[in-house]
């Protein structure tokens, strides 16, 4: 049974949000990885790997399969956390070029 993406742990919070600034520009440094800039209402995000167990399994290296539930579900929570007017995603989204491919229709419409 896969579980539903709203069982997606929250994201990993080691210690409060932290506010810096760079070349001038106040930043929200999230203890997830993730940025907000409030300025402009944008999350910025890297490195989501989506399809991570997916590709490990057709390698025959076992993960979970939840990874990308899981991801999708911690990124919904920033999203609700700091209402962002835009999510910029600076790259590796997918863990490898078939990724996109092998994305379950459920998580695509998420």
């Amino acid at each position: 049974m896969i579980p539903s993406a709203s069982l997606a742990p929250p994201p990993i919070r080691t210690a409060p949000a932290r506010t810096l600034s760079v070349a001038g520009a106040a930043l929200v440094a999230d203890a997830s990885g993730a940025v907000y800039e409030p300025d402009s209402g944008a999350l910025i995000v890297a490195d989501l790997h989506l399809e991570k167990g997916s590709s490990f399994a057709r390698r025959g290296q076992m993960l979970p399969p939840y990874d990308t539930q899981a991801t999708l579900g911690r990124l919904a929570l920033l999203v609700e956390i700091y209402q962002p007017r835009a999510v910029v995603a600076l790259g590796d989204s997918f863990h490898d070029g078939g990724g996109p491919a092998r994305l379950a229709a459920p998580d695509r419409a998420r």
